[in-house]
């Protein structure tokens, strides 16, 4: 639900994360900016990884069929990030047993600001992230959904030190 870009932290307001969580989030880590982006009509508000995903400084690809609001891109327009349509998922229905959005295609895993892993049958997405000048490291892990896994689920395991750089100086 959340995604931490240096001191600002963008939440998507939805079923998990509501406004106290917002609010509590605001409270708790005062170094840090933190703006509510939500998806106006999405019937199911989750995911922000399968919605919105930052893949280096200054580029974001979005899900086409979940783009931010125009005044929720402000922000990233005011500071020259270009947001991307996310290529297209390369199946039509997630792995068996998994309850998760097709667009978890969007689910990669940035090692650095040239790498990035992506999920070895999302060929669409190796694709396009080839084009847009990252090195992709094409990973399978498709099988790994159905036991609460996969792609997705490795980024929460990532440790990045660093500053609380400012990426939106333009507020």
């Amino acid at each position: 639900d959340v995604l931490r870009f240096g001191k600002d932290l963008i939440v998507q307001h939805g079923f998990t994360t509501n406004l106290k969580g917002i609010d509590w989030l605001k409270r708790h880590f005062k170094d840090h900016r933190v703006h509510a982006v939500n998806f106006p009509g999405d019937p199911y508000p989750i995911h922000i990884d399968a919605t919105f995903t930052p893949i280096k400084e200054g580029l974001i690809i979005n899900n086409p069929q979940r783009r931010l609001p125009k005044d929720q891109r402000k922000l990233f327009e005011k500071n020259d990030w270009k947001i991307v349509d996310a290529a297209q998922p390369a199946h039509n229905e997630p792995p068996p047993l998994c309850y998760s959005s097709v667009w978890l295609s969007m689910n990669v895993l940035v090692l650095n600001s040239k790498t990035v892993c992506v999920e070895k049958s999302e060929k669409y997405q190796a694709e396009q992230l080839d084009k847009l000048g990252m090195e992709v490291i094409l990973v399978d892990l498709r099988d790994a959904y159905a036991f609460g896994g996969g792609l997705h689920c490795c980024t929460a395991d990532v440790y990045r030190e660093g500053k609380l750089q400012d990426y939106f100086p333009n507020q």
